[in-house]
């Protein structure tokens, strides 16, 4: 019994110096290169073992706030948000559910992004992205996909959701070989704009125009959920 209330009081400490050493930074001001106390000086401070306080900042390594450098000690790094997903995307944790939540999500970060992908734009990154169009119009692996999307994202310049192709990559890996070809009505499949559409409208559209593409690539996949929605099904 003592010894289980002894590993209660660890967890239980090192919970806590987890927090304090999240306070910390924030109270300090910290940015990303700047050093954390040494783990004896929070151990004396704190009147706790160094095992418990290299615990506690373990579980901050875990979420890649702070690594450890060769004579230099405790450095605060910027931290990727979707570290922690990618862990579990990569252990095929997620359900069925889960994937339909994440193509939602996907969704609504392309088709919001839109607007800065089509601001930062380049001729060279046009050319990148047709490149990846795939040879046939309707009917994509799961890696032309990914391939083709995560560099749409790299056009907007924006780290997370460039960071966010690493969570499609292991998410997407877990599903059917064929789970992007459009299965429905060869007529009602035509109705969506396919990959070289995209890159039409963001070499040579508008803005507005290049989101309306955008939007109308994911259409039937909105009709389909909407459909299994009301019925109860799987996708």
């Amino acid at each position: 019994m003592e010894s289980n209330f002894t590993e209660l009081r660890a967890v239980t400490l090192a919970d806590s110096v987890e927090t304090l050493l999240l306070n910390y930074i924030h109270k300090e001001g910290l940015v990303p290169g700047e050093l954390l106390p040494k783990e004896s000086e929070i151990a004396e401070r704190l009147n706790i073992s160094r095992n418990i306080v290299r615990e506690g900042v373990s579980r901050l390594k875990a979420l890649n706030i702070v690594e450890s450098r060769k004579r230099k000690g405790m450095v605060l790094v910027r931290p990727d948000a979707f570290v922690s997903l990618k862990k579990i995307a990569d252990a095929r944790l997620f359900t069925e559910a889960d994937h339909r939540e994440m193509m939602e999500l996907r969704m609504a970060l392309e088709i919001g992004m839109a607007q800065f992908i089509f601001l930062r734009k380049t001729p060279e990154a046009v050319a990148r992205l047709r490149k990846l169009t795939g040879p046939d119009a309707y009917r994509h692996d799961i890696g032309t996909e990914v391939n083709f999307h995560s560099c749409l994202f790299s056009i907007g310049e924006n780290s997370m959701a460039s960071n966010f192709r690493n969570v499609l990559l292991g998410a997407f890996a877990q599903l059917e070989p064929d789970c992007f070809h459009h299965r429905e009505n060869p007529e009602e499949t035509k109705l969506i704009s396919t990959h070289r559409q995209i890159c039409d409208a963001l070499e040579h559209g508008t803005a507005d125009e290049f989101q309306a593409v955008m939007k109308k690539h994911f259409a039937l996949y909105l009709a389909k959920s909407k459909r299994i929605q009301n019925r109860g099904d799987k996708i």
